[in-house]
Protein backbone atom coordinates (compact mmCIF):
# COMPACT_ATOMS: atom_id res chain seq x y z
CA UNK A 1 0.00 0.00 0.00
CA UNK A 2 1.13 3.29 -0.95
CA UNK A 3 1.57 5.36 2.18
CA UNK A 4 2.29 9.27 2.55
CA UNK A 5 2.70 11.07 5.73
CA UNK A 6 0.73 13.21 7.35
CA UNK A 7 3.07 15.45 8.00
CA UNK A 8 2.26 14.68 12.34
CA UNK A 9 4.82 11.98 12.99
CA UNK A 10 2.95 10.83 16.18
CA UNK A 11 0.13 10.87 13.34
CA UNK A 12 1.65 8.66 11.42
CA UNK A 13 2.31 6.18 14.07
CA UNK A 14 -1.31 6.03 14.73
CA UNK A 15 -1.97 5.40 11.08
CA UNK A 16 0.88 2.96 10.87
CA UNK A 17 2.46 5.14 8.24
CA UNK A 18 0.26 7.54 7.03
CA UNK A 19 -2.28 8.29 5.19
CA UNK A 20 -3.26 5.78 1.89
CA UNK A 21 -2.72 7.92 -1.14
CA UNK A 22 -5.41 9.70 -3.26
CA UNK A 23 -7.82 9.29 -0.53
CA UNK A 24 -9.96 11.85 1.23
CA UNK A 25 -9.73 13.04 4.73
CA UNK A 26 -11.81 14.76 6.74
CA UNK A 27 -10.58 16.70 10.09
CA UNK A 28 -13.51 17.65 11.95
CA UNK A 29 -12.84 19.77 15.08
CA UNK A 30 -14.43 23.07 17.17
CA UNK A 31 -12.59 26.70 17.31
CA UNK A 32 -9.39 26.66 18.80
CA UNK A 33 -9.00 22.54 18.12
CA UNK A 34 -5.91 23.54 15.11
CA UNK A 35 -7.46 22.21 12.05
CA UNK A 36 -6.01 24.84 10.29
CA UNK A 37 -2.51 23.61 11.90
CA UNK A 38 -3.29 20.50 10.97
CA UNK A 39 -3.72 20.81 7.14
CA UNK A 40 -0.81 23.15 6.84
CA UNK A 41 1.75 20.79 8.24
CA UNK A 42 -0.05 17.83 6.04
CA UNK A 43 0.63 20.48 2.79
CA UNK A 44 3.70 21.62 3.95
CA UNK A 45 5.11 17.98 5.00
CA UNK A 46 4.71 17.12 1.06
CA UNK A 47 5.86 20.46 0.16
CA UNK A 48 8.88 19.95 1.55
CA UNK A 49 9.68 16.42 -0.20
CA UNK A 50 8.81 18.28 -3.67
CA UNK A 51 5.26 17.05 -3.69
CA UNK A 52 3.21 19.50 -5.09
CA UNK A 53 0.78 20.98 -3.17
CA UNK A 54 -2.66 23.32 -3.37
CA UNK A 55 -3.98 25.27 -0.29
CA UNK A 56 -7.58 26.21 -0.79
CA UNK A 57 -8.78 28.90 1.84
CA UNK A 58 -12.75 29.56 1.77
CA UNK A 59 -12.57 31.50 4.84
CA UNK A 60 -9.40 33.10 5.76
CA UNK A 61 -7.31 34.98 3.46
CA UNK A 62 -4.10 34.18 2.27
CA UNK A 63 -2.21 36.55 4.81
CA UNK A 64 -3.96 35.19 7.95
CA UNK A 65 -3.52 31.44 6.72
CA UNK A 66 0.80 32.96 5.74
CA UNK A 67 0.58 34.27 9.22
CA UNK A 68 -0.73 31.33 11.05
CA UNK A 69 1.92 29.14 8.92
CA UNK A 70 4.84 31.38 10.31
CA UNK A 71 3.49 30.91 13.92
CA UNK A 72 4.68 27.34 13.84
CA UNK A 73 7.76 28.09 11.70
CA UNK A 74 6.57 27.19 8.13
CA UNK A 75 7.27 29.97 5.63
CA UNK A 76 4.54 29.42 2.75
CA UNK A 77 6.21 31.85 0.40
CA UNK A 78 9.60 30.22 -0.05
CA UNK A 79 7.73 26.96 -1.11
CA UNK A 80 5.56 28.81 -3.46
CA UNK A 81 8.96 30.06 -5.20
CA UNK A 82 10.20 26.66 -5.31
CA UNK A 83 6.72 26.29 -7.26
CA UNK A 84 5.86 23.29 -4.80
CA UNK A 85 2.97 24.98 -3.03
CA UNK A 86 -0.09 26.93 -4.58
CA UNK A 87 -2.14 28.77 -2.00
CA UNK A 88 -5.69 30.08 -3.65
CA UNK A 89 -8.18 32.45 -2.18
CA UNK A 90 -11.67 31.16 -1.76
CA UNK A 91 -12.67 33.33 0.87
CA UNK A 92 -13.88 36.31 -1.56
CA UNK A 93 -15.77 33.90 -3.49
CA UNK A 94 -17.90 32.71 -0.06
CA UNK A 95 -17.95 36.44 0.34
CA UNK A 96 -19.55 36.98 -2.72
CA UNK A 97 -22.05 34.79 -2.84
CA UNK A 98 -23.23 35.60 0.97
CA UNK A 99 -23.96 39.22 -0.30
CA UNK A 100 -25.78 37.64 -3.28
CA UNK A 101 -27.97 35.39 -1.18
CA UNK A 102 -28.63 39.45 0.72
CA UNK A 103 -30.10 40.49 -2.15
CA UNK A 104 -32.00 37.23 -3.97
CA UNK A 105 -32.17 34.65 -1.46
CA UNK A 106 -34.66 32.51 -3.58
CA UNK A 107 -32.20 31.54 -6.02
CA UNK A 108 -28.86 31.78 -5.13
CA UNK A 109 -25.55 29.96 -6.39
CA UNK A 110 -23.65 27.41 -4.78
CA UNK A 111 -20.34 28.08 -3.59
CA UNK A 112 -19.05 24.59 -4.14
CA UNK A 113 -20.80 24.62 -8.21
CA UNK A 114 -18.46 27.64 -8.49
CA UNK A 115 -15.24 26.19 -7.14
CA UNK A 116 -15.07 22.49 -7.91
CA UNK A 117 -14.04 23.34 -11.80
CA UNK A 118 -11.19 25.66 -10.74
CA UNK A 119 -9.88 23.02 -8.01
CA UNK A 120 -9.62 20.37 -10.67
CA UNK A 121 -7.91 23.14 -13.65
CA UNK A 122 -5.76 23.98 -10.47
CA UNK A 123 -4.65 20.76 -9.10
CA UNK A 124 -4.40 19.11 -12.77
CA UNK A 125 -2.39 22.26 -14.19
CA UNK A 126 0.03 22.22 -11.30
CA UNK A 127 0.28 18.58 -11.24
CA UNK A 128 -0.85 18.58 -7.56
CA UNK A 129 -0.96 15.38 -5.33
CA UNK A 130 -1.79 16.87 -2.41
CA UNK A 131 -5.09 18.95 -1.82
CA UNK A 132 -6.60 21.19 1.30
CA UNK A 133 -10.22 22.59 1.44
CA UNK A 134 -10.04 24.57 4.43
CA UNK A 135 -13.00 24.99 5.50
CA UNK A 136 -16.09 23.21 4.07
CA UNK A 137 -18.25 24.38 6.45
CA UNK A 138 -17.87 28.20 4.91
CA UNK A 139 -19.02 27.05 1.11
CA UNK A 140 -22.35 25.41 2.36
CA UNK A 141 -22.84 27.95 5.35
CA UNK A 142 -25.62 29.48 3.30
CA UNK A 143 -27.91 26.78 2.35
CA UNK A 144 -31.10 26.59 3.53
CA UNK A 145 -32.30 23.12 3.37
CA UNK A 146 -30.06 20.00 4.79
CA UNK A 147 -30.25 18.13 1.51
CA UNK A 148 -29.08 21.27 -0.71
CA UNK A 149 -25.70 20.98 1.98
CA UNK A 150 -25.44 17.35 1.56
CA UNK A 151 -25.83 17.65 -2.00
CA UNK A 152 -22.83 20.53 -2.28
CA UNK A 153 -20.99 18.42 0.31
CA UNK A 154 -20.97 15.40 -2.43
CA UNK A 155 -20.36 17.35 -5.33
CA UNK A 156 -17.24 18.13 -3.95
CA UNK A 157 -16.46 14.83 -2.79
CA UNK A 158 -16.95 13.58 -6.35
CA UNK A 159 -14.79 16.16 -7.95
CA UNK A 160 -12.01 15.41 -5.78
CA UNK A 161 -12.39 11.53 -6.21
CA UNK A 162 -11.52 12.52 -10.02
CA UNK A 163 -7.70 13.83 -8.96
CA UNK A 164 -4.91 12.03 -8.44
CA UNK A 165 -4.78 13.95 -4.94
CA UNK A 166 -4.47 13.11 -1.33
CA UNK A 167 -6.97 15.31 -0.36
CA UNK A 168 -7.69 16.83 3.79
CA UNK A 169 -10.78 19.03 3.92
CA UNK A 170 -11.93 20.76 6.91
CA UNK A 171 -15.29 20.96 8.82
CA UNK A 172 -15.99 23.12 11.91
CA UNK A 173 -17.89 21.24 14.73
CA UNK A 174 -18.46 22.15 18.49
CA UNK A 175 -21.02 20.51 19.79
CA UNK A 176 -22.92 18.36 17.39
CA UNK A 177 -26.97 17.37 17.93
CA UNK A 178 -28.60 14.66 17.72
CA UNK A 179 -30.24 16.65 14.35
CA UNK A 180 -26.87 16.61 12.96
CA UNK A 181 -26.17 14.79 10.06
CA UNK A 182 -22.42 14.54 8.69
CA UNK A 183 -22.70 13.35 5.33
CA UNK A 184 -18.99 14.29 4.79
CA UNK A 185 -17.80 11.64 7.26
CA UNK A 186 -19.46 8.86 5.51
CA UNK A 187 -18.01 9.83 2.21
CA UNK A 188 -14.87 10.19 3.33
CA UNK A 189 -12.30 7.40 3.16
CA UNK A 190 -11.39 8.79 6.74
CA UNK A 191 -12.24 10.91 9.24
CA UNK A 192 -9.92 12.58 12.20
CA UNK A 193 -11.82 14.10 15.26
CA UNK A 194 -9.23 16.98 17.14
CA UNK A 195 -11.45 18.04 20.30
CA UNK A 196 -10.90 19.78 23.59
CA UNK A 197 -12.27 19.56 27.22
CA UNK A 198 -12.10 21.79 30.00
CA UNK A 199 -11.73 19.73 33.09
CA UNK A 200 -10.41 21.52 36.80
CA UNK A 201 -9.66 24.59 34.96
CA UNK A 202 -7.25 22.78 32.56
CA UNK A 203 -7.94 22.03 28.89
CA UNK A 204 -6.58 19.07 26.88
CA UNK A 205 -6.76 18.47 23.55
CA UNK A 206 -7.34 14.75 22.05
CA UNK A 207 -7.30 13.12 18.79
CA UNK A 208 -9.27 10.40 17.58
CA UNK A 209 -8.84 8.92 14.58
CA UNK A 210 -12.83 8.10 13.89
CA UNK A 211 -12.15 6.06 10.77
CA UNK A 212 -9.54 5.23 7.83
CA UNK A 213 -10.41 2.88 5.00
CA UNK A 214 -8.18 0.42 4.16
CA UNK A 215 -5.86 0.28 7.05
CA UNK A 216 -5.68 -0.56 10.61
CA UNK A 217 -5.19 2.03 12.84
CA UNK A 218 -5.18 3.29 16.95
CA UNK A 219 -8.98 4.52 17.27
CA UNK A 220 -7.98 5.52 20.70
CA UNK A 221 -8.00 9.49 21.71
CA UNK A 222 -4.66 10.64 21.96
CA UNK A 223 -3.39 13.84 23.38
CA UNK A 224 -2.02 16.75 21.62
CA UNK A 225 -0.58 20.04 22.25
CA UNK A 226 -0.68 22.83 19.45
CA UNK A 227 3.30 23.98 19.85
CA UNK A 228 5.59 26.62 17.87
CA UNK A 229 6.37 24.10 15.60
CA UNK A 230 2.82 22.78 15.16
CA UNK A 231 0.68 19.86 16.22
CA UNK A 232 2.40 17.29 18.39
CA UNK A 233 0.66 14.03 18.82
CA UNK A 234 1.65 11.52 21.91
CA UNK A 235 0.58 8.32 20.08
CA UNK A 236 1.72 6.30 23.66
CA UNK A 237 0.02 8.05 25.93
CA UNK A 238 -3.56 6.91 27.10
CA UNK A 239 -5.70 9.76 28.09
CA UNK A 240 -7.33 10.15 31.82
CA UNK A 241 -11.12 10.70 31.72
Amino acid sequence: MNRISTGLTGLDEMLGGGFLKNKIILIRGGPGTGKTIFSLQFIVEGAKKGEKGIYLTLEEPIDSIRMAAASVGFDLEKLEKKNTLKLIDGSQLVFKFSEEIKSNYNSPKPVISQIVNQIIIEAESFGATRLVVDPITSAIIHQRFPTDKRLEILELIKSLRKLKCTSVITSESSSPSEEDFYVEEYLADGVIILAQTLRNFVVTKTLRVEKMRGIGHDDQPRKYEITEKGLKVFASETVRT
